[in-house]
């Protein structure tokens, strides 16, 4: 038994601040938590590194992690006892009150101050950090150990990684002492009623925004049990408050919608396609837009890193790095399609490599585009977000990489606009939905790889020596995810052809 039990820490608090239902079962019934993703997994590894990382920018502290994580005691003695003793830097101190438990990230003494430092990976001060930060302020206080100052270290997205990293220009300190210190009342109100919470008194809470503000409630697929699997209202797409005014009229599925309801087109075009099996195709629009494109076609995608602390030289953090892309082309009409594919070695990302990663791409771009020809990406201007970075970061090569950004035809917009809509793509214009709903026996489900988070954490954790599959395999696996993204739009690119040639048949 712990010689400080405690029912009440900082993730806790912010849990009951979100709904007192979450909290009760992160106290109560966890069993109902299902099991850590790779993408959750993959973020905390990402935090866990960014924490030793920023322990580097207040160097020379003492580490007072517990051993395990249920029990601080020894951590909340030991962090009293060093503070007595004049200690500049603790890392992990731990501070106990009335069941309330506060473990602070850095404990830092300048210039007769006492700065509390909490450390967070993203690139701004957010609400819930202030939560997380007023919790500790007040156990802190309480405690009698009351910081001077409070600060949140966050990462500097103005930050341009060249050589080793360097934590004091990748982190930024904001001063959040005024802020934690206005909330004390409100924290102060917030404790007795998450203290009260018991195991056999389940909040009876509804579901509502809070469920995913500030984040994804662990528990909403137990929560939301009495919702419908498929075609809710909460499937409604660009729904903007509608999905809830039609739950709180006692409407759960899209069939129920009534005639008249206040929707957009696209959102019409979903209700219809779900209680009619109605399908759109504006044959005109679509005309309109094959007939702008020119031969020859390439159909491109990129896939990319965007790592939280910088991997190459001249990159930010978060910033779009391309390790691959995917290209079909098709050189004149009715030809079958050509595939090329860049995939980077992963040790040229690291001291290890022989290359640099990036300009290897650019010049294999240059082998695989001739100087003319639409091309066509799926939500273009993410590719061109990409290729305006390197334009930048390769001046010798602006030329070339921004005459290709100027050359591309977004082949989302078919969709996006409604000019072609299936029930079956259940409201999205997300290739995922379209490929599948015009071409059945393609599916992102059949492959090892089959989204682009899984692509770019499992590149990146071979960069960073974390990897513990078959390279080879996975590396054939990756080129496979991406190349169906291509062989995707040369498909439903034929498609728009038959439906425009059908449109000038029609006139």
């Amino acid at each position: 038994m712990p010689r400080y039990p405690h029912k009440i820490s900082k993730s806790r608090f912010v849990s009951g601040a979100q709904c007192q239902k979450k909290l009760y079962f992160d106290l109560f019934r966890r069993d109902l938590k299902p099991p850590v993703s790779a993408q959750q997994q993959a973020l905390f590894d990402t935090g866990h590194e960014i924490g030793h990382l920023a322990q580097q920018v207040f160097p020379g502290g003492i580490d007072l992690s517990p051993k395990t994580y249920y029990d601080f005691s020894d951590a909340i003695d030991q962090t009293r006892e060093v503070i007595h003793k004049d200690q500049q830097t603790i890392y992990e101190a731990a501070f106990y009150h009335e069941e309330v438990l506060a473990a602070l990230d850095i404990l830092h003494h300048e210039n007769g101050e006492r700065w509390a430092i909490e450390v967070k990976s993203s690139t701004t001060v957010k609400d819930y950090h202030l939560q997380d930060a007023a919790l500790q302020y007040w156990v802190m206080q309480q405690s009698g150990f009351s910081p001077d100052k409070f600060f949140l270290m966050h990462i500097n997205n103005a930050y341009v990684k060249q050589g080793p990293i360097d934590p004091k220009a990748l982190f930024t300190l904001s001063d959040i002492t005024a802020q934690v210190k206005e909330m004390q009342a409100w924290v102060t109100e917030q404790l007795p009623n998450l203290k009260s919470l018991q195991a056999n008194q389940e909040p009876d809470i509804s579901i509502g925004k809070h469920c995913a503000d500030p984040f994804e409630c662990d528990y909403k697929q137990h929560c939301w049990k009495h919702i419908p699997s498929k075609d809710s209202v909460f499937d409604l797409k660009n729904a903007r408050g509608r999905e809830w005014d039609l739950y709180s009229k006692g409407i759960l599925h899209l069939s129920n919608v009534p005639d008249g309801y206040n929707l957009t087109p696209n959102q019409q075009l979903q209700i219809d396609g779900v209680k009619y099996e109605k399908s759109h195709i504006d044959e005109r629009n679509i005309a309109s837009f094959v007939e702008v494109l020119t031969y020859p076609i390439y159909y491109f995608d990129f896939e990319t890193i965007n790592s939280a602390i910088p991997i190459l030289d001249g990159t930010k953090p978060f910033q779009q790095v391309p390790f691959q892309y995917s290209l079909h082309r098709v050189n004149a009409p009715g030809e079958s399609a050509e595939h090329t594919a860049f995939l980077a070695n992963p040790l040229d990302f690291t001291e290890k490599g022989g290359a640099d990663p990036l300009k290897s791409l650019i010049n294999q771009l240059k082998t695989d585009f001739q100087q003319k020809g639409t091309i066509l990406a799926y939500n273009a201007v993410f590719e061109k977000t990409v290729l305006k970075a390197l334009a930048t970061a390769y001046p010798e090569d602006a030329d070339f990489i921004n005459q290709l950004t100027e050359r591309f035809i977004d082949l989302m917009d078919v969709f996006k606009e409604g000019w072609y809509y299936t029930p079956a793509m259940q409201g999205s214009y997300s290739i995922k939905y379209v490929l599948p709903a015009l071409f059945p026996e393609l599916s992102y489900d059949n492959l090892a790889i089959g989204n682009g988070t899984d692509a770019s954490n499992t590149f990146l954790s071979m960069i960073l020596g974390s990897f513990t599959g078959n390279e080879t395999l996975t590396r054939k696996q990756l080129l496979q995810y991406c190349e169906q993204d291509t062989y995707a739009m040369v498909l439903l690119h034929k498609e728009l052809i038959r439906v425009g040639y059908q449109s000038d048949e029609d006139e």
